[in-house]
């Protein structure tokens, strides 16, 4: 027998009979039909028969006003829940399972009429009790959805493996002080045309170690980094000539005493951009920084220019004689480079070390006054931060001074391995 004639078979004994009812009528009539009309005119008409019902047992109980119309809204496409009607009055009625949203509509609003405007009805009322089970249903099932995906949207968790932990505040100030312990290397010629070119190691013995001070301090914003910089040098030396010579207006000859001296000082500003990030989201400058990112390994490559100052005082005195010649003068010079940074995240492998820091360039230019002098830097270093503000370095620095002015040509560089501490703050 078709089930919805069956409901309308056990709805009568309520109180009406449903040839009174035009609905009724019409539910009597599609149960005659083919079984699939039946099944989907079922799911519509029937909780329009159930609130009919309702509203009818309703007033004949309570003497109530009778329930507002409502007019159902459309609802998204849902695969309709099953309702089941539960045993206190009537057997369960299962409605199979159809996707549409005419299924959803109308329970919400038989839902809303009978929790806004019916009055309370007695528990054994099937009619007030079947709606109760289709809200549940619809008050548990709605919100899982949204509860499910709601998290995975909102949820952002911060990488453990960030070299942004090692950002400071947006200008960052880096001091670096360090012990350099340079050699003098070259030679050089000081005279008229024919004065001979004197090794500055062998001739004048001025090539012994000489532990010295190298410091800078950085401002970093953003990619870019502005420096100044500063050191000096002197060393002095004692040797018996090894053959005939001289140096300026004082000469000499074999086996005679000769007293060395040679000064260096230099100051500059450098600035520096990173140009090429090629591990990292944000791989030129002009593009936007990833917040987020994770870098084990940050690879920088950076163009450098730079202005310094430099100075030169060098002398020769022949202790046997007395004479004595001396060389001053201070140079200037503009130059322009490049190199790379790498950055090693060493916190899991190290752990006492938190980053190992890798930094090699390499910056030329012009001397004046002068005539064809050059100008050069080399260094490499390498800092251990043991956390976000201090660190260690150690490395390698090498300048090279070609100069030619006044009778005086120099052709030297002095370089050495460099160690110090870093502060970041």
């Amino acid at each position: 027998m078709n089930p919805i004639f069956n409901v309308a078979r056990r709805v009568e004994p309520l109180g009406y009979p449903l040839i009174m009812n035009p609905i009724s009528l019409l539910i009597k009539s599609a149960a005659t039909q083919h079984q699939t009309l039946g099944w989907a005119f079922g799911v519509v008409v029937l909780p329009l028969c159930v609130a009919s019902t309702v509203l009818a047992q309703s007033d004949a109980t309570a003497g109530a006003v009778a329930a507002k119309p409502v007019v159902a809204k459309p609802a998204a496409p849902a695969t309709a829940t099953p309702v089941v009607a539960p045993t206190t009055s009537v057997p369960k009625v299962s409605a199979p399972p159809v996707t549409s949203t005419q299924s959803v509509a109308p329970t919400t609003s038989a839902v809303k009429a009978s929790a806004t405007k019916a009055p309370a009805a007695p528990p054994s009322s099937a009619a007030t009790t079947a709606p109760s089970s289709t809200a549940t249903t619809a008050t548990t099932t709605a919100p899982s959805s949204t509860a499910t995906s709601a998290p995975s949207i909102a949820t952002t968790t911060a990488p453990t493996n960030s070299f942004l932990q090692f950002e400071g505040a947006p200008i960052e100030l880096q001091l670096n002080t360090g012990l350099w312990l340079p050699r003098l290397r070259g030679n050089v010629t000081y005279g008229a045309a024919g004065a001979p070119n004197l090794d500055l190691s062998t001739a004048l013995s001025l090539d012994a170690l000489e532990p010295s001070f190298y410091g800078d301090i950085n401002a970093t914003w953003k990619n870019w980094t502005l420096r100044v910089t500063g050191t000096s040098f002197k060393s002095t030396g004692s040797i018996g000539a090894t053959g005939a010579g001289s140096f300026g207006s004082t000469a000499f000859v074999a086996g005679q005493n000769l007293n060395s001296s040679f000064s260096y000082w230099t100051a500059g500003v450098e600035a520096e951009s990173w140009l090429w990030r090629p591990f990292s989201k944000q791989e030129f400058p002009w593009l936007d920084a990833v917040a987020n990112e994770s870098l084990p390994v940050d690879l920088r490559i950076f163009g450098q220019v730079g202005a310094r100052a430099f100075g030169i005082d060098q002398s020769l005195t022949n202790a046997a004689t007395g004479s004595s010649s001396s060389f001053s003068e201070t140079f200037g010079t503009a130059y322009a480079g490049g190199g790379f940074n790498i950055y090693f995240d060493t916190r899991e492998a190290l752990g006492f070390i938190k980053r190992f820091d890798v930094d090699v360039g390499i910056e030329a230019g012009p001397v004046w006054p002068g005539d064809g002098g050059l100008f050069m830097q080399i260094n490499a270093t390498g800092t251990a931060w043991l956390n976000n503000n201090v660190g260690v370095y150690f490395g390698y620095e090498n300048l090279r001074q070609n100069v030619n002015t006044n009778d005086y040509e120099l052709n030297s560089y002095i370089g050495g391995l460099i160690m110090g501490l870093s502060v970041k703050f």
